[in-house]
């Protein structure tokens, strides 16, 4: 298991991940691809614009971010209700290769061997050849993070988001998918502690109590 070093930040870090996309349905990688995001994907970014709206008051000065990719674009229009943000390549979703679009049974058909090896959800992401590895995404997040003079919210991807988690953290076991926040949440960075946003009902669309969790 890959081990990433543990990145200090003074200030809060908050992470978004974009919302579904007709990918995400249909169970395909994305990778750096494009797929418009559903019409369930754009309910979850007006539930983390909802939540935004509790969190963005009680911070200082701070900063938005977006991944270039369109589902985050997209995702971050929404969320962050029109206010102007930034964007940055570094905040892509990881490079999955030759398994960019591709469905567990196209990946099995293609590529029989690796998909056996696999041992995790997340080894399927950087094992697509020809695709980025643990070490090259966590480089350039880790490089991004660093740059940053306060507190920031950021609209990025799952497996991006993993990273950088484990990067705030310092998790040992911090690269695995189940870590992931859920679409629709916004996920805390303070002190190296993980603090999960979220309406515990936002799947159906239906209003509920925001809640803390500590993850």
């Amino acid at each position: 298991m890959t081990t990433l070093p543990k990145l200090t930040m003074p200030h809060d870090v908050f992470l978004l991940r974009h919302g579904e996309t007709e990918w995400n349905k249909d169970h395909r990688v994305q990778g750096q691809k494009n797929s418009d995001l559903t019409k369930l994907g754009r309910a979850q970014a007006c539930e983390q614009a909802k939540i935004l709206r509790g969190i963005r008051p009680t911070l200082p000065e701070h900063t938005l971010w977006a991944s270039p990719l369109r589902r985050a674009q997209d995702t971050a229009k929404l969320a962050f209700e029109g206010a102007g943000f930034a964007t940055d390549a570094r905040l892509s979703e990881i490079n999955c290769g030759a398994w960019e679009g591709t469905t567990h049974t196209e990946r099995l058909a293609r590529d029989p061997d690796i998909v056996a090896g696999l041992q995790s959800e997340f080894d399927m992401y950087t094992s697509g050849p020809g695709g980025e590895g643990t070490h090259e995404l966590a480089t350039r997040l880790h490089a991004f993070l660093s740059e940053l003079q306060g507190p920031a919210i950021i609209v990025s991807h799952k497996v991006a988001i993993v990273v950088m988690r484990a990067l705030l953290t310092g998790d040992p076991d911090g690269l695995h998918c189940s870590l992931v926040p859920a679409q629709g949440s916004v996920l805390q960075i303070s002190d190296n502690r993980a603090i999960m946003h979220q309406n515990p009902r936002v799947q159906s669309g239906s209003a509920a109590n925001l809640t803390n969790i500590i993850v």
